[in-house]
């Protein structure tokens, strides 16, 4: 899992949230919940093992093909499935040693009538705690108004659409 930062401004100002720039209302919100995410070292483990199996079954697969004297490809199919093999394996060992060492993030969870909506993910626990609460409390203070910074990261993909203009998926 990996995470690209940014950092946005949480505020409440005349009835309404704003995280950046999207607005939720605060008669609208009927949950606001805190959440804890950690990394997940048997999930990445076993994607990455399914990619070393497809490179091995590449390389068995390369292997008949050169024993059976088919050696006109074999130039260029050895150091491909080697650098995708290389590639992977690098990529592995990274997701797998900030599975184990990386940092727990907290992600701040806004369920409002129509569906839910994950609007920040911080590894401040206080901080996001202490958001929770005053959302919370600005709900039943017609009053209240706050204003937060917060070092947000963005985890996992993104898909957006809007009507017909869909932008598809972007893995993060």
């Amino acid at each position: 899992m990996f995470y690209r930062r940014n950092t946005i401004t949480i505020r409440v100002s005349r009835r309404v949230l704003w995280v950046g720039s999207a607005a939720y209302p605060l008669q609208n919100i009927a949950r606001v919940m805190p959440e804890t995410l950690r990394p997940s070292f048997a999930k990445i483990f076993k994607s990455v093992g399914r990619w070393f199996l497809v490179a091995y079954v590449a390389l068995v697969g390369y292997a008949l093909y050169v024993t059976q004297g088919q050696t006109l490809a074999a130039g260029l199919i050895v150091p491909a499935v080697l650098g995708i093999l290389a590639a992977f394996l690098v990529s592995g060992l990274i997701r797998l040693v900030w599975a184990i060492t990386g940092d727990t993030l907290y992600r701040l969870n806004i369920e409002t009538a129509g569906s839910a909506n994950a609007v920040l993910a911080s590894p401040n626990n206080e901080l996001v705690t202490q958001i929770s609460h005053s959302i919370m409390e600005a709900i039943d203070n017609p009053e209240a108004e706050f204003q937060f910074q917060v070092e947000n990261f963005h985890v996992g993909d993104s898909i957006t659409q809007f009507g017909n203009a869909n932008t598809g998926k972007v893995t993060g």
